[in-house]
């Protein structure tokens, strides 16, 4: 998922990017991934370091119970075997909860 993420960004030309994750081990490794020497962090920074020095990632933790918006838009692309992206033109059932998630 992180990987795909990313080729999105760079397929968009995004060059600020924020990713969120309710997985602690994950993120720790994200941001330290320049000191994290197994072979799982050599993964990580063989992925950060194929893009431009310009894109500018951000990787924050955030519990699955405050982010409700993504956690709809993941049960819904699951159960209609999504593998669109979604930009601004989400399923109407879920307008309510997007909305919500943006205020909080």
């Amino acid at each position: 998922a992180l990987a795909e993420s990313l080729e999105l960004a760079r397929e968009k030309r995004w060059l600020k990017l924020e990713l969120e994750s309710e997985c602690a081990n994950l993120v720790n490794r994200l941001k330290r991934a320049h000191v994290d020497f197994s072979t799982y962090g050599f993964c990580i920074r063989q992925l950060l370091n194929s893009f431009d020095p310009c894109f500018v990632f951000n990787f924050v933790w955030i519990p699955r119970c405050c982010n409700k918006a993504a956690d709809q838009l993941r049960k819904c692309a699951y159960k209609n075997n999504c593998t669109k992206a979604v930009d601004m033109d989400y399923p109407i059932e879920l307008h309510d909860v997007i909305l919500k998630d943006a205020i909080n």
